[in-house]
């Protein structure tokens, strides 16, 4: 194959902006799209060489493996085999048992799925703590070239015609189900490797287009190309569909590219430029480089990393890059390999490593990410602190019965005290399932029994579907409806509508997406915030005129505040890198407590919807207000933690509300006799 410099010039426009995107910068807030320029270029390469290969009668599945193992296997081992000691040392037991778990599956190269399963989107902020993030895309390559050489030997022998046109088909099919993913599961679809097979085609369709071919100078689509990619940088973000027909502006720039950038084109002469060319030589390394050096910054810092040092660390990716295209990648791949040579050592060799791989991964995955490390440090106020979450209320067996949403358990009792006249009922999302301890109190006092009704990913209001509903007698559209007539069957003198409103309506912290979107028929909403929001008021509406027609009182509950940081992790993370309990302990959980003004904003469209309908029999609670410290919403006091993660509060948490719980039920809701 003829060398092309504008190509390698090509793999550093590519690679630039993927690093930059994950430093956090906001210089290329659409710098993702650098992956589909690589996955282009890879379709191009790759094809090019097998059909030059097949017409030189020097073809073999066996060598083709032999040169994508030559390729890809010895840099990414090294950059894994760097990640592990850092891992141990500084991720908490749950980051480094998903670490662990996206390891194994990277050796094999599915980390993909991986991340498919376990990761609620590309654009999260969790994924900068993901060291191994992408080989995703790594991943997606190889899965193509496990079935791709097989397709074009088949579809080639009815000519390059045909085989373009077979191929231009299957990417259109491809392109298809990335249109019809991102509509359905946006998160699933940036991971899925059908809805990305199509960019690899793009790259085998100018393979195909170019191979009895010389390449054409011109410059308009060449220079045109170049800004496609530089446009889809620059103007998608996080809200872009991706994969989609916007993946089209930076697959298209590249094709064009690929086509017209020849070496007497402004483009081709630009790309060919030395220090470009240098870039794009080690793009592969850098690539590998970059996201560990990025994540274990954030992991090791309490607080975000600077950009100054995120530029340094991104030097420092090429720094390190040179090094291993140098002593790494140039020795397995010059021809005769410097190490190596022999095809069958290469093999079980890579076998060998692989497994190895696997087998570690899978060691700490199963293990729980090691939590005996935390015992290595000995005992600590934060130890304590930590212990403190493990602590569960004796009723939790109702809570879990109320979890599984039989038709026989429609709600359970949390508590029954002697003597009580009357019931309540807490109900809703998995924020109710958390907030029941802070009932204890009036149960007791009052005296009141308190019932729980409970479904997870479900707000407790009356005739919409979520848009991960199902059409059966356990969705939540059903589990309300079910729930309601108990309640009123019960003869219950209040209820607690308790959720996280924010998952339905948005906005939730940090600028996330909602992922729950609410209608008024299965499956009706597949993403529209402002229909979703339409539907939450009806349906607040609704629910208060069922309850009230009743003669029960509507206690509707707003969420508790959310914070930056999930406690547990942090507090693991102190205690590994060495933090006793002292006033720089204080401060570092301090920074991390959510300033007043950011959560209302957040909470504020809710808050609205409520008061606006306190009338008779019907009530607002804000729970935000009892952790409300010098302006800021606390989640760590005394010693304890507040929540269990960013939203869900501790049993401690709960419990630090019971006499904010009873005092508004004995100043809103009259005994039994009043």
């Amino acid at each position: 194959m003829k060398y092309r410099s504008e190509i390698d010039g090509l793999r550093a426009v590519a690679v630039v902006p993927v690093i930059l995107f994950h430093a956090g910068l906001s210089v290329l807030p659409g710098g993702f799209v650098g992956v589909d320029v690589f996955f282009v270029i890879s379709g191009y390469l790759i094809t090019t060489i097998l059909i030059e290969d097949r017409r030189k009668g020097s073809y073999s599945l066996a060598k083709f493996y032999e040169r994508r193992a030559r390729r890809i296997l010895p840099a990414l081992f090294l950059v894994m085999a760097a990640c592990i000691p850092f891992a141990l040392l500084w991720m908490p037991p749950y980051e480094l048992q998903t670490f662990a778990r996206s390891m194994a599956f990277a050796s094999f190269f599915v980390s993909n799925f991986h991340f498919l399963e376990n990761v609620r989107g590309y654009f999260t902020a969790a994924n900068e703590y993901q060291p191994l993030l992408h080989t995703w895309s790594l991943g997606v390559e190889e899965q193509f070239y496990l079935v791709f050489p097989l397709l074009l030997g088949l579809v080639l022998k009815g000519g390059k015609r045909v085989a373009f046109g077979a191929i231009a088909v299957l990417a259109v099919l491809s392109l298809a189900v990335a249109e019809w993913g991102w509509r359905n599961h946006p998160a699933a679809n940036f991971y899925f490797t059908p809805s990305r097979f199509w960019e690899l085609m793009a790259g085998a369709l100018c393979a195909l287009w170019l191979i009895d071919r010389k390449v054409e100078g011109r410059e308009i689509p060449a220079a045109l190309g170049l800004v496609m990619i530089g446009a889809a940088a620059v103007v998608y973000g996080a809200g872009t569909p991706f994969p989609s027909v916007y993946t089209l502006l930076p697959v298209g720039g590249t094709v064009l590219v690929i086509l017209f950038a020849g070496p007497g084109t402004v483009a081709g002469r630009l790309l060919s430029l030395g220090p470009v060319v240098g870039i794009g030589l080690v793009s592969y390394s850098a690539y590998l480089w970059h996201q560990p050096l990025f994540a274990f910054a954030r992991i090791r810092s309490f607080d975000p990393p600077s950009d100054a040092l995120m530029i340094v660390l991104a030097g420092l990716s090429f720094v390190l890059a040179a090094l291993t295209w140098r002593f790494v990648e140039r020795p397995f791949r010059q021809r005769p390999a410097a190490i190596l040579p022999g095809r069958a050592r290469l093999l079980w060799a890579s076998g060998g490593v692989t497994v190895l791989f696997f087998a570690i991964g899978m060691a700490g995955f199963m293990g729980s990410g090691f939590p005996a490390r935390l015992d290595l440090r000995g005992d600590s106020p934060l130890r304590a602190a930590l212990a403190s979450l493990e602590e569960r209320p004796e009723y939790q067996t109702c809570s879990e019965l109320a979890q599984t949403v039989r038709p026989e358990d429609v709600f359970c009792t949390a508590f029954a005290p002697e003597g009580a006249e009357e019931a309540i009922a807490v109900i809703g999302d998995s924020y109710a399932i958390s907030l029941l301890p802070a009932f204890e109190t009036v149960a007791a006092e009052r005296p009141v029994r308190v019932l729980a009704g409970t479904h997870p990913g479900c707000p407790p209001i009356l005739g919409v579907y979520t848009s991960r509903s199902r059409k059966d007698e356990l969705s939540c559209h059903g589990y309300t409806e079910r729930l309601a007539e108990a309640l009123r069957a019960e003869g219950v003198a209040a209820v607690f509508l308790v959720g996280r409103w924010t998952l339905y309506t948005g906005p939730v912290y940090a600028g996330a997406n909602p992922r729950y979107f609410l209608a008024e028929e299965l499956n009706g909403n597949r993403g529209d915030m402002a229909q979703s929001r339409a539907v939450f008021e009806a349906a607040v509406d609704r629910t208060i005129e069922f309850y009230r027609d009743a003669g029960i009182a509507v206690f509707l509950v707003t969420e508790v505040p959310e914070q930056k940081v999930t406690p547990k992790l942090l507090l693991e993370k102190l205690i590994l890198t060495g933090h006793g309990a002292d006033a720089e302990v204080d401060t570092l959980i301090a920074n991390t407590f959510v300033n007043v003004p950011d959560n209302d904003a957040i909470q504020q469209y809710v808050l609205d919807v409520f008061t606006a309908r306190q009338a008779e029999g019907v009530h607002v609670v804000e729970l935000p207000l009892p952790f409300m410290v010098e302006g800021r919403y606390i989640w760590y006091l005394d010693g304890r933690p507040l929540y269990h993660d960013s939203g869900h509060i501790s049993l401690e948490g709960a419990r630090g509300l019971r006499g904010y719980i009873r005092d508004t039920v004995e100043a809103e809701l009259p005994g039994p006799g009043g």
